[in-house]
């Protein structure tokens, strides 16, 4: 029960609702925008989604996109930090965050494919670790 003389207020109210339309704003704004991490080699895309581009046979299992798979499960972990520093410090969030999440996890997957050794010319693995690309674009 309240007593007679007490008298309650809120102040803020319409702070927290302009702070709130603002996000709601910045969120619908990432929506427009795309950030894909990727292999270059020509077998990635197989090892992504189980079949060959052209001809459709079951491709191998591991390798380039297993690296990637690691690195953004890693960045998903963390990813809603990096979230709400975009919608608090930038005026457009879309492209900062996603490009932000990207190159992380390009840089972790980087981390996880192994590198040329010394001493060898060609290797496999350092065209792999090279492959590793990022790119982030609005879409259509």
């Amino acid at each position: 029960m309240s007593q007679p003389g007490m008298k309650m207020s809120l102040r803020g109210w319409k702070n927290a609702d302009r702070q709130l339309q603002r996000i709601l704003e910045k969120t619908a704004q990432m929506g427009d925008w795309k950030a894909e991490v990727y292999s270059r080699l020509p077998y990635a895309w197989g090892q992504e989604y189980g079949r060959h581009r052209v001809s459709g046979r079951l491709a191998r299992k591991s390798g380039g996109a297993m690296y990637l798979n690691r690195a953004r499960s890693e960045m998903l972990a963390g990813a809603d930090r990096d979230i709400s520093e975009g919608l608090s410090r930038v005026s457009m969030p879309g492209i900062w965050v996603l490009k932000r999440m990207s190159l992380w996890t390009r840089r972790l997957a980087r981390v996880y494919a192994p590198r040329k050794r010394r001493g060898v010319k060609k290797s496999h693995h350092y065209r792999l670790w090279r492959s590793l690309s990022a790119r982030w674009y609005r879409r259509v």
